[in-house]
């Protein structure tokens, strides 16, 4: 480890920039507590609806953390479990990050480097390291992991539905989709995600502990979106098609890749519009609104990933998670 690695007691004063909403509190009365506005705090977190709050819920406060370094600095935003954070390294031109296991490139840009990481929603709160390699030097810092607050559910299932659940090649398909996306290659995306339905209402967010049956436990991986049945599926940013075929799970399936190890996931469709290997813009059709796979109904299921690591699509459509 280089002359970095001491500095890593300079960060843990930067930490303390999230909120766990308590009973009876509104948007509006947090904003004005941390000398804000409710449509920077909405932005920030992603809030379709600044006025559905709920007890337990952490919000993102400010801009994000800093810390000094011999070249320049480092700037990022607080992790919470299910959610990408941005980071930003002044004064270097390579490098890399690894967090909770995971490596993520940094890209170059104006002013040094960049890139995203993800927290796996089941990852538990407390303290991790985030190893940085700038220009052959290594440093580790402490970064506290905050709880997402999400909440449970059940679903009910079909004894079909059941037994789609037991089937053993359902891992294999998990794998499938992981590993179709690239781990590297430039980012395609400018600006936050699009909506991929037009007049489509989020009737289940990410993150939701559910109770599958009788079967297991596990968590909801992406936005469930409701709409009428041959509604067009919309691509969320532009990308390649790097998966288009019928899944037992996921139903008809599109993924497509981003850049950086960033993909989106559309599951449950009735129709695919795209091939493998096809470049697609943002708002190009991709297929039409289904029921199929593992699903209790029409909808559409959008999943993004980051190396694999599912997180929660919603703040993405309000800006990219970077400070």
């Amino acid at each position: 480890m280089g002359r970095l690695g001491a500095l890593f007691l300079l960060f843990l004063s930067a930490w303390a920039q999230t909120h766990t909403v308590a009973p009876g509190e509104t948007l509006f009365s947090i904003a004005r507590r941390y000398g804000t506005t409710v449509e920077a705090l909405a932005r920030l977190n992603g809030l379709e609806d600044p006025n559905r709050l709920r007890a337990g819920q952490v919000l993102r406060i400010g801009a994000g953390l800093e810390l000094s370094l011999p070249q320049g600095r480092l700037r990022l935003l607080p992790p919470v479990q299910g959610q990408a954070l941005g980071l930003r390294v002044e004064g270097y031109r390579a490098g890399w990050a690894e967090f909770l296991g995971v490596r993520y490139p940094l890209a170059l840009g104006e002013g040094g480097l960049w890139g995203f990481l993800a927290v796996g929603a089941l990852v538990a709160p407390g303290e991790y390291p985030l190893v940085l390699v700038l220009e052959g030097e290594e440093v580790s810092l402490p970064l506290r992991v905050a709880p997402g607050g999400y909440a449970k559910e059940t679903l009910a299932l079909t004894p079909s539905l059941e037994q789609l659940l037991r089937d053993p090649g359902l891992k294999a398909e998990r794998r499938k989709v992981v590993e179709a996306c690239p781990k590297a290659g430039p980012l395609r995306l400018r600006g936050p995600l699009r909506p991929p339905l037009e007049g489509g209402r989020v009737t289940s967010p990410f993150g939701t502990r559910r109770r599958y049956g009788t079967l297991f436990t596990s968590y909801h991986e992406g936005l469930d979106f409701a709409a009428s049945l041959g509604t067009p599926v919309r691509a969320a940013a532009p990308g390649v098609v790097v998966l288009s075929e019928r899944l037992k799970a996921r139903g008809e399936a599109v993924v497509l890749s981003h850049g950086m190890g960033l993909c989106t996931g559309y599951w449950h469709l009735s129709q695919r519009r795209v091939r493998v290997g096809e470049e697609v813009r943002a708002g190009q059709v991709l297929g039409l609104l289904g029921n199929t796979g593992l699903s209790t109904g029409p909808h559409l299921h959008l999943e993004v990933r980051l190396q694999g690591v599912p997180v929660d699509p919603a703040p993405w459509f309000q800006a990219l998670p970077l400070p």
